[in-house]
């Protein structure tokens, strides 16, 4: 039920709770102490007065002599009533206030009424009282010497406590609780300005961000933190802001392509040799427009974290099939493509198809960006527990000042490298997204003019076969950055 309430509300509850306890055990402790002292104060009162009777016993030889000593003194007196008996039986002295009833004989044993023994008793015509009975041996008799002191006092003074205590406990709690409400509601009053705050921040009013007063402590680090947040929806909506319009100018283009073309030829009558060039040169963009369809709908998948499907394969076999195929194409576009003899059989776990994709995008933006006689050059070597898969190629090269912005969607280097119509400018993102989710790392070094070399490291293991351990072939040292084959 609490739970449906406000904070400062259940702060309030919780506070009251809690005080209402320490009163409570405040007012318990009081009591039991007093109680405790009050007591005290009596049993002092009569064990004095048991001191002053033994004295007056002390002083007399005779038995009558006593009797008479003790009734002329102690037959009356305010405060206590007192009984000396003989054996416990014989009444030697018996005060006015219980001449008729006497006290009660104790219940101890003879030792412990010889050191002295305190009850409360409640005495007919007196009350409860407070009594100490104490056995004292005398030449001619063993008396039994009682006092007793009323403990109505007591009472009265606890009950004056008690009754304080009542009437102004719930004064002070509900005056604490009014107080508590008010400190609770001063207390969240910052976070009701941020949350007005907060709402105030759309998605067209990302700019914006929430004052932070005192930036130390709670509310400060909450400020911080929400805008912390509200700069990585900046800057999320600004990528998914340029990513659509990106993919809007790339659609775009070999649209408006298809569109020219189709409209020149309905122009006027062609015959059949220029209909066929028009429809193999619209074939050309629809197939540049699948490829940049699917992959806008591999990144969407990145994009959305939809897990793959991992289990554990061989990094090698993957390597083979991606890259063996792309021979052709780097045949028909005048290049060499060259994978390495000795590839480390490894095992990573990860998704066959993604890291397949990953393979022919490297060989393939190898493909495209090196000029005719060139060499590409495709090994993975294991090391360290990471499995090293490189793709070398002697093409163009990249500028330096281009690295850091090459796995940017839709970053092409328009003016030092070759444009194609098959270029989407989405390969190497689609391979960082492919590789970062597998746990691995993907880095590019280049040299204009030289060539460039991509690396992907990810988590292996060898995997050996019983042949490969009787006799383990030696492992040639990792190849040189743009080395020959």
């Amino acid at each position: 039920m609490t739970g449906r309430l406000p904070i400062r509300w259940r702060l309030t509850l919780w506070y009251g709770a809690v005080l209402a306890a320490v009163l409570t055990i405040f007012a318990a402790a009081v009591d039991l102490l007093m109680t405790r002292l009050l007591q005290m104060r009596t049993d002092r009162n009569v064990e004095h007065q048991v001191a002053v009777i033994e004295e007056q016993i002390g002083q007399f030889q005779d038995a009558g002599s006593l009797r008479e000593r003790l009734g002329s003194i102690f037959n009356k007196h305010p405060a206590f009533e007192m009984q000396v008996t003989e054996n416990g039986d014989r009444a030697w002295l018996r005060s006015e206030g219980i001449r008729n009833s006497g006290l009660p004989r104790p219940a101890s044993p003879a030792p412990a009424l010889a050191r002295g023994v305190y009850e409360d008793v409640s005495i007919p015509d007196v009350g409860p009282c407070r009594m100490l009975s104490k056995a004292i041996e005398t030449p001619y008799a063993s008396l039994l010497v009682q006092v007793a002191m009323s403990t109505e006092m007591n009472a009265k003074h606890l009950g004056e406590l008690r009754s304080v205590f009542l009437s102004t406990g719930p004064v002070l709690l509900v005056a604490a609780l009014g107080c508590g409400y008010l400190l609770a509601r001063k207390a969240l009053a910052p976070v009701g300005r941020l949350a007005t705050e907060a709402d105030q921040i759309t998605a067209t009013r990302l700019d914006r961000r929430l004052a932070t007063p005192n930036r130390d402590d709670e509310l400060g680090r909450l400020a911080r933190t929400l805008n912390g947040m509200i700069a990585r929806l900046e800057h999320s909506f600004g990528e998914i802001q340029r990513f659509t319009a990106d993919a809007a100018h790339e659609l775009r283009t070999p649209l408006a392509a298809l569109r020219s073309e189709a409209e020149v030829t309905l122009l006027a009558e062609r015959d059949p040799a220029e209909y066929r060039r028009t429809l193999e040169s619209m074939l050309e963009e629809i197939e540049h427009l699948t490829r940049l369809t699917e992959n806008l709908l591999n990144l969407c998948r990145e994009d959305s974290q939809v897990k793959a499907s991992l289990k554990d394969l061989r990094l090698d076999e993957v390597v083979r099939e991606a890259a063996e195929p792309m021979a052709a194409v780097a045949a028909e576009a005048g290049q060499r493509l060259v994978l390495s003899r000795d590839m480390a059989p490894c095992l990573v776990r990860g998704d066959r198809d993604q890291l397949h994709r990953v393979v022919v995008n490297l060989v393939d933006n190898a493909v495209k960006y090196t000029p005719a006689g060139g060499l590409i050059k495709v090994s993975l070597a294991l090391r360290d527990g990471k499995a090293r898969l490189a793709v070398e190629d002697t093409g163009v090269g990249i500028a330096p000042e281009h690295l850091p912005l090459i796995f940017k969607r839709f970053y092409r280097i328009d003016a030092s490298r070759p444009r194609r119509s098959t270029s989407t400018g989405l390969g190497l993102s689609i391979c960082q997204s492919v590789v970062q989710s597998h746990g691995g790392t993907i880095d590019i070094r280049s040299e204009p003019g030289v060539g460039t070399r991509v690396t992907v490291s990810l988590e292996a293991r060898p995997f050996e076969t019983p042949r490969r351990e009787e006799a383990a072939p030696s492992r040639r040292p990792w190849p040189p950055y743009l080395g020959s084959v």
